[in-house]
């Protein structure tokens, strides 16, 4: 007797050989966009990191320079009081493609700042007595300070100097931002026809106040309006003309040498400006992205070599500008 056994269970086909290939290619393809995805992704993270962290330090500059000047001190006197100093100082060559960059600049004038400390002051018996001082104490009474802003030249990323034929420096710049007590400010300032001698005695506590570094470019201009004396209208009222004036720039070849501002007068370089009152200022600042420290970086340590200027500056710096109203001299 013969029994054939037949097996019931279905038969199994192998994958062929176009088809694991196939399955290869697709899934090829799904890793390379996934991976591309990824890395879009943290360029994407990185670069808003990058640009969080360089616009806090240029943020936090433009924002003090603005919050300072629309709480500056004017008065409407006639006397020679000086109430605003600029000054930009001599110019040197050397950098980059011919430029010419200011060493630094500075401007002082007074203010109503918030963030003061009335009981910080030069006088070491002050300082030393600060925590046992009342809040009634007149040692630390007062609303109105001395405000400094001084811009340096600093080739800070190459620590190198900038001389006749040097073509690897960087014309980067540090701000720094220096409040005087109003105690300090009350007894040897205020009053003075010569802010920047009488501000003297305090240029020593500037080196410690930093505020900003990095800085490509700023700009702080005043926008002045002030009488023409040779307007001949039939009116009564005086016509006003308007005068644009850097007090803090690190562009070389723009703007005045020296500003001062009086109660209703203000001179510019030999020109002088009657019923002077300040409108409004414009601030800009541009600073070179952690990118761009971190390429220069490379630079110095000879890794790479110096890049183009212009290519480099536009495409690590960020720029951010800021319109100031300023309050009318009382």
């Amino acid at each position: 007797m013969n029994i054939s056994l037949k097996s019931t269970a279905p038969l199994r086909r192998a994958f062929t050989l176009v088809e694991l290939i196939t399955a290869m290619a697709i899934t090829s393809i799904l890793v390379v966009l996934i991976m591309q995805l990824t890395n879009q992704g943290i360029s994407l993270w990185k670069a808003i990191q990058e640009d969080t962290s360089t616009a806090a330090g240029a943020r936090l500059a433009l924002q003090s320079i603005g919050r300072d000047l629309e709480s500056i001190q004017l008065r409407s006197t006639t006397d020679n009081t000086q109430w605003l100093y600029a000054e930009v100082d001599s110019a040197i060559r050397g950098v980059p493609r011919g430029l010419s960059i200011p060493k630094s600049a500075r401007c002082i004038f007074y203010a109503c700042v918030p963030d003061r400390n009335p009981g910080v002051s030069s006088s070491s018996s002050l300082r030393n007595s600060y925590r046992n001082l009342l809040s009634s104490s007149p040692d630390t009474q007062g609303d109105v300070s001395a405000v400094s802003y001084r811009l340096k030249f600093r080739d800070h990323i190459l620590n190198l100097p900038s001389r006749k034929g040097d073509t690897q420096s960087f014309p980067l710049f540090s701000l720094y931002r220096n409040i005087v007590s109003p105690r300090d400010t009350f007894d040897q300032i205020l009053g003075t026809d010569n802010l920047e001698s009488t501000y003297n005695q305090f240029v020593s506590a500037e080196d410690k106040s930093f505020l900003c570094e990095n800085i490509v470019e700023l700009n702080v201009i005043l926008n002045v309006e002030y009488a023409d004396e040779n307007s001949t209208g039939d009116s009564e009222q005086p016509q006003y003309r308007h005068e644009s004036v850097p007090i803090l720039s690190s562009s070389a070849g723009k703007g005045k040498r020296k500003f001062y501002l009086y109660g209703m007068r203000a001179e510019t370089d030999g020109f002088r400006m009657q019923n002077a009152r300040v409108i409004s200022a414009e601030i800009s600042i541009t600073v070179l992205t952690e990118a761009g420290v971190a390429l220069i970086e490379q630079v110095r340590l000879g890794q790479r070599r110096p890049p183009k200027l212009e290519d480099f500056f536009s495409r690590y710096t960020r720029s951010y500008s800021q319109s100031v109203p300023m309050p009318l001299p009382l």
